[in-house]
């Protein structure tokens, strides 16, 4: 074989070897920015949800602040019901 030949037959192949090089780089890229794009989704889910735990949180700390869940406790273990059955006994009394 003469140099120009293998010269030619090197050039071929490298030339093959770069385009099968480039194309399995642009697959993987695609698979990547794929599995990018829902991350990016989750996250936006998970924001979504932290912003309404959030507001949850400060609902419920506004609520126990006021002295509203405490009263509203000890209203249904001690006053609620039994304020009504002595209501209703004292009605079925008379």
């Amino acid at each position: 074989m003469t140099e120009v030949l293998q010269a030619n037959i090197f050039f071929i192949i490298a030339s093959i070897a770069t385009v099968l090089f480039t194309l399995i780089v642009c697959v993987i890229l695609y698979h990547v920015l794929k599995i990018v794009r829902s991350i990016r989704r989750m996250v936006e889910r998970i924001e979504a949800g932290s912003d309404m735990l959030a507001e949850d949180v400060e609902h419920f700390r506004s609520f126990v602040m006021q002295g509203s869940l405490v009263s509203q406790l000890i209203n249904f273990f001690m006053g609620g019901r039994s304020a009504r059955r002595r209501r209703t006994r004292d009605v079925d009394e008379e």
